[in-house]
C-alpha cells in the first residue's frame, strides 16, 4: 500500500488545524454576540421597533404613502440596511480591538491561522450579529407591510452590506487605538451616512445641493438597492448599486487580510 508523504502529511495537518482553528475562533465570535444578547441584539432592534412605530406609526398616518406605497414599507428596507451596516461593523471592531488591547490577539498570531482565515472568522461575528438583528426586526415588521416584492434581491444585498461593514469593522479595530477612536468611526461617519442614505425620506424630493451631496452617500445605494428588493420602488439603477457594492466588499475584505498580514498595530 503507497504511504504519504511526510511533507504532503504535514500540509493536510496544516490545513486540517487551521479549519479547525477558524471554526473554533468563529464559533467563539458567534458565542460572544449570543451570550450577550442584551448588549449585542436587544438594543438595535429595539431602537429599530421603536423607529418603525414612531415614523412607520405616527409619521406614517400623517403621510401614508410615499411614492405611492405604505410609509412604513418605505422605511423598512433602510432600517435593515442600517441595522446591518452598525451591528456588523461594531462587533468586528470591538472584537478585534479588545483582542489587541487585552493581549491575547498574540494567541491568534501564534496560531497556524491565515491572515484571511482570521479576518474571516471576525467578520463571521459581525455577520451573525448584523445579519440575526436584521432578521428580528424584518419578522417584527412582516406583519404590517404588504411583503417583499424580491427575496432574492433583498437577501442579496443584506448579504453585502454585512460583508462591506464587517471588513470595515475588522480594519478599524485594527487601526484604532483607542475607545474613542473607534466610536468616533460609528458614530460620526456610519451614523449620519446611514441616517442621511434617504432612509426615512424619498431623496427625489430634496432640493439642492441636499440632493447632489446624498449621491455621494454611499449607503444611499444600498439602501435603494434594498428598497428596489422588497417593495420594488428604486431611483437609481438596480444592478449598478449591487455591482458597486459586490466591488467595496471585495475590496475592503482584502484591504482588511493586508493589514492583517503586515502585522502592524496588532501588537503593543
Amino acid at each position: 500500500m503507497a504511504t504519504v508523504p511526510d511533507s504532503r502529511l504535514g500540509e493536510a495537518e496544516l490545513r486540517a488545524a487551521s479549519r479547525r482553528g477558524t471554526a473554533a475562533l468563529s464559533g467563539r465570535e458567534v458565542r460572544r454576540v449570543t451570550k450577550l444578547w442584551t448588549q449585542t441584539i436587544l438594543p438595535p432592534v429595539v431602537t429599530a421597533v421603536l423607529f418603525m412605530a414612531v415614523f412607520g406609526g405616527a409619521l406614517g398616518g400623517e403621510l401614508r404613502q410615499v411614492s405611492g406605497i405604505q410609509y412604513l414599507w418605505f422605511i423598512l428596507p433602510g432600517l435593515l440596511v442600517t441595522t446591518v451596516s452598525g451591528q456588523a461593523f461594531a462587533n468586528a471592531s470591538t472584537s478585534l480591538y479588545q483582542a489587541r488591547n487585552e493581549g491575547y490577539i498574540d494567541d491568534v498570531l501564534s496560531s497556524p491561522l491565515r491572515s484571511a482565515e482570521v479576518v474571516l472568522s471576525y467578520m463571521i461575528g459581525g455577520l451573525y450579529r448584523g445579519w440575526i438583528t436584521a432578521a428580528i426586526v424584518g419578522a417584527c415588521a412582516l406583519p404590517f407591510v404588504p411583503g417583499v416584492d424580491n427575496w432574492a434581491l433583498a437577501i442579496l444585498v443584506l448579504v453585502l452590506t454585512g460583508i462591506v461593514f464587517s471588513a470595515l469593522g475588522v480594519i478599524t479595530g485594527i487601526w484604532a487605538d483607542s475607545f474613542d477612536q473607534q466610536a468616533f468611526i460609528a458614530a460620526l461617519i456610519i451614523a449620519p451616512l446611514a441616517l442621511l442614505g434617504g432612509v426615512f425620506y424619498n431623496v427625489e424630493t430634496l432640493s439642492e445641493p441636499w440632493r447632489t451631496l446624498t449621491m455621494f452617500d454611499p449607503i444611499y445605494y444600498l439602501v435603494d438597492a434594498e428598497r428596489a428588493g422588497i417593495t420594488g420602488l428604486h431611483e437609481s439603477a438596480v444592478w449598478l448599486s449591487v455591482l458597486v457594492a459586490a466591488v467595496v466588499a471585495v475590496a475592503v475584505t482584502l484591504w482588511a487580510i493586508r493589514m492583517f498580514r503586515t502585522g502592524r498595530r496588532l501588537r503593543p
